[in-house]
């Protein structure tokens, strides 16, 4: 199975979650991924990484890891700061739109709502965000004349 990687550091500045995002769009654009599989891969890949310029503390750059295949993509978005228990995610409100005055906390049911998977994996000073989306195969491997 051919698979294309992109490894980044990226600045912790919210400028440059745009641009990871229009490539992240160009690449699988490309590789004719469903127009919905795009999608949801921007706004999840953009919701994770501004999830890490908002709160993660102690570092000025963070790291994300795209990886493709032919028929998923799964990504990952590092940050070395105080993270969050990801236990506490189920204490939170189903329908936040039931919590007068809640502008914080859809990020995870977003990320959720548009990802196959989503875990959170705390080991020590790093919390990684790790997302999958699967498509119907869409033949990434190399042509052949």
């Amino acid at each position: 199975m051919a698979q294309i990687e992109l490894q980044l550091t990226l600045p912790r500045d919210a400028r440059y979650v745009g641009v990871l995002r229009r490539v992240a769009e160009s690449l699988l654009a490309g590789l004719d991924v469903p127009e919905e599989s795009v999608d949801d891969v921007a706004v999840a890949l953009s919701e994770a990484c501004g999830n890490v310029i908002r709160h993660a503390e102690g570092t000025a750059e963070y790291g994300v890891q795209l990886s493709v295949t032919d028929d998923h993509c799964s990504i990952e978005v590092c940050d070395l700061g105080p993270g969050f228990d990801p236990a506490t995610l189920d204490e939170m409100p189903a329908e936040l739109d039931d919590v007068p005055g809640a502008e914080r906390g859809r990020g995870v049911p977003l990320l959720k709502a548009l990802m196959d998977d989503l875990q959170f994996v705390r080991e020590e000073d790093t919390t990684t965000v790790r997302l999958f989306k699967r498509w119907e195969a869409v033949g990434l491997g190399p042509a052949v004349e």
